[in-house]
């Protein structure tokens, strides 16, 4: 996390946040005058859709599903992404299409490994041409997406679910057989 505040310093125009709950951090770009923040906190009673005025923070109370997530920002509408992986693994497959349409700029993904290998998620990314670079710090990990020239279509991305369908299963029925 302390790489993202380093890189945050950095930031301009829109930034939505997903999943993000370091207080320190969200408070380091809501003192800034450059950019606006969205937020989406996913938490089982409520979703919050708050979005940074230049009078203060303001929250409408509008609910965010994760899967209709393109559908609430418009295309190429978002210049950083920042997101934890822990907070989004459930809904994952639409997560890649959606971050690579809403945003124009680069994403953040950050998280610990036990929920997904950073290098297969970089691959996964690699398929909407998006330039990836992945740091790792022992067991957590940075993946930075640059979203400049990436591009996707709708066709495409169903077959890339259906694929990944298959090599998760593929994955849980060798880590039964191995237990």
């Amino acid at each position: 996390m302390q790489n993202i505040k380093e890189l945050a310093k950095n930031f301009k125009g829109n930034v939505l946040c997903i999943g993000v709950s370091d207080l320190s951090f969200l408070n380091q770009l809501s003192h800034m005058k450059s950019i606006s923040v969205f937020t989406i906190q996913r938490n089982p009673s409520r979703s919050i859709f708050s979005r940074k005025r230049k009078k203060g923070l303001r929250e409408d109370g509008r609910k965010v599903n994760m899967k209709k997530l393109r559908k609430a920002f418009k295309k190429k509408s978002i210049d950083y992404l920042v997101c934890d992986i822990s907070e989004i693994y459930d809904y994952f497959k639409y997560f890649l299409y959606d971050s690579v349409v809403i945003n124009r700029g680069k994403t953040y993904l950050y998280g610990e490994s036990k929920y997904i290998d950073p290098n297969v998620l970089a691959r996964r990314f690699h398929r909407y041409h998006a330039k990836t670079k992945v740091e790792t710090e022992g067991d957590s990990f940075l993946i930075i997406v640059d979203n400049k020239d990436s591009r996707g279509s709708w066709l495409l991305s169903r077959w890339y679910v259906i694929v990944d369908s298959f090599h998760n299963l593929g994955d849980m029925i060798s880590a039964a057989l191995i237990s």
